[in-house]
């Protein structure tokens, strides 16, 4: 059996120390092979509640019924997915994107799996037109969102796949810092566009307007996982994707990015996650079915820093990644 040690590095992102380092190769077009139906042996399983709202906002939603949208029920009511102290964490590594070397080094290496979760998702879910599925930009032409972009690691490699590229980042500098990596490269230079804002704010100027949305290790810096949801989905027309990746709320993950990340080994500073902020994958699942997804795929994902890959995991149980296709025609 695989043992692993979780760790953390500077970025937030949870990476599993390999004590038996094992590399899992998948077929490339059976990429993802978890189903919604598997279940982790090692994942508590968490009783499912809807999303409760407060007294105040309960008395905001009867007296301001325009807040109220859609069949889900959420309502904005004054919420806001922004939260400063998460916003500022990465706002100060701004200089430190684009470093292959530095703090996000793991951030990069993900964009293996990551950047393939997206371009098989849209080929397999038919999104992407025939005639370019074969060629070097099989997402030639699709518009894509991807909120909380940071400094663009992402959105680069979807913009040379074709992809029409949204990137959107609560924090300027960051956005700046993006924007002047993409002017290096013509090819991403005209595919992609990057925006300050949240993605609340975002979603009143454009209205349902992306073949896809992408949020990879951000739900666990933003507050409202229940409205950040939601407003994805409004952004994303009848037949589009959400790809997801972020951190399980299980006991694994608080011993790997809390109690050995940040007060064991001292990886980060203590706070740097707050373990109240993952997301049960039940739970995830939960907001996705109610905000009008069908979700077609869950999978886990395991990194080995020693050589600094990551890889497809069954195992759910810290890093998780998910797709699901919003419904309608």
């Amino acid at each position: 059996m695989l043992r692993t040690l979780p760790v953390l590095n500077k970025c937030g992102t949870v990476k599993s120390l390999l004590l038996l380092p094992r590399v899992v190769t998948l077929k490339r077009h059976n990429l993802l092979c978890t189903t919604v139906k598997e279940q982790a042996q090692n994942e508590r399983r968490i009783p499912i509640k809807e999303p409760t709202t407060s007294d105040s906002d309960s008395s905001s939603s009867s007296s301001d019924s325009s807040d109220s949208d859609g069949p889900s029920g959420y309502s904005r009511n004054g919420r806001t997915t922004y939260n400063e102290e998460e916003v500022a964490k990465f706002r100060s590594m701004a200089d430190s994107w684009w470093d292959p070397y530095g703090d996000c080094k793991p951030l990069h290496s993900l964009n293996k799996l990551r950047v393939a979760l997206v371009r098989e998702g849209l080929v397999n879910s038919e999104v992407s037109q025939a005639e370019h599925i074969s060629g070097p930009r099989p997402l030639t032409g699709i518009k894509i969102l991807d909120v909380g972009c940071g400094g663009g690691i992402l959105c680069e490699p979807l913009a040379r796949l074709g992809a029409k590229v949204t990137g959107l980042d609560a924090a300027e500098e960051n956005t700046r810092v993006a924007t002047l990596h993409a002017s290096q490269d013509p090819r991403v230079k005209e595919n992609v566009t990057y925006l300050h804002g949240t993605v609340e704010e975002h979603i009143q100027d454009v209205g349902c307007a992306y073949d896809a949305v992408v949020a990879s290790e951000v739900l666990e810096h933003v507050d409202n996982t229940d409205l950040f949801i939601y407003t994805c989905a409004e952004a994303i027309r009848p037949g589009g994707s959400l790809f997801l990746t972020t951190i399980n709320k299980t006991t694994s993950a608080w011993l790997g990015a809390i109690a050995i990340a940040e007060h064991t080994l001292r990886l980060l500073p203590p706070g740097t996650h707050d373990w109240n902020k993952f997301i049960p994958r039940q739970e995830l699942l939960f907001h996705l079915e109610k905000s009008g997804f069908v979700t077609r795929t869950v999978h886990g994902m395991g990194y080995n820093p020693l050589i600094n890959e990551w890889f497809w995991l069954s195992n759910t149980s810290i890093n998780y990644a998910v797709h699901a296709i919003k419904e309608g025609n």
